[in-house]
């Protein structure tokens, strides 16, 4: 067999969209992909418009937020290394359905939507990644969607606080970094409504703040809110 050259953006083998795909669909990603630099706060791609390809976060951390008709930032997730920042309209062709920002220096690598949709089609591995990405990303949906439609804010803001290990690991910023407003965003709230679960959360003992930290000083209790 040849030996094959080293690629040239080594990340496409961590990828996992891209991780089951041949060797040759890798180098032609590699050959057709161009990486992007964006600093803190810029925008990486907006809400409404059209999609040029399909980004690949391979650096850094991203917000994906939505603005609300009253102004109101509402964050979708944080995404890390090496995720798909927009496959569902890199797929589709039709405009972002949210807004993506870089948080601190990020990285992202675009591969064209052409070229995806011609890579799909030669490489059945590839489709089958996409595929299982869309069926976890809307697994998520409805997870979410069951959280903001059926539990209190409170309950939201205990489940936050139970999981923060694992939101830490997920957006790379510890929790008692984030100001109220953010929390409230990722909540899906506002700062007002946050304001006042937080102060029931407080009441009942269940939390107590020390400078910027939450320290949770009922888990049973939290737990059980984060129930309700």
């Amino acid at each position: 067999m040849p030996c094959l050259e080293p690629l040239t953006h080594a990340w496409i083998v961590r990828a996992p969209l891209f991780l089951r795909t041949s060797a040759e669909t890798q180098r032609a990603i590699d050959a057709a992909v161009h990486v992007r630099t964006y600093a803190n706060k810029q925008a990486i791609f907006l809400e409404g418009h059209r999609p040029s390809g399909l980004g690949i976060l391979i650096s850094g951390l991203v917000r994906l937020y939505h603005i609300l008709r009253d102004g109101r930032l509402h964050v979708h997730h944080y995404a890390r290394p090496y995720a798909a920042l927009n496959l569902i309209p890199a797929l589709d062709g039709r405009p972002n359905p949210v807004s993506a920002e870089a948080v601190g220096e990020a990285h992202v690598a675009w591969l064209a939507r052409e070229q995806l949709l011609a890579l799909m089609a030669a490489d059945p591995e590839l489709m089958l990644s996409c595929i299982r990405l869309l069926t976890l990303q809307n697994r998520e949906l409805i997870a979410r969607l069951d959280d903001i439609g059926f539990r209190t804010v409170p309950s939201r803001l205990a489940r936050l606080l139970l999981r923060r290990g694992g939101f830490e690991r997920e957006a790379h910023l510890p929790l008692d970094t984030l100001s109220q407003d953010e929390i409230a965003a990722v909540l899906g709230t506002s700062r007002e409504v946050l304001g006042r679960a937080l102060r029931q959360l407080y009441d009942l003992g269940l939390v107590r703040r020390e400078g910027r930290h939450y320290v949770i000083v009922d888990r049973e209790g939290l737990e059980k809110l984060a129930e309700e």
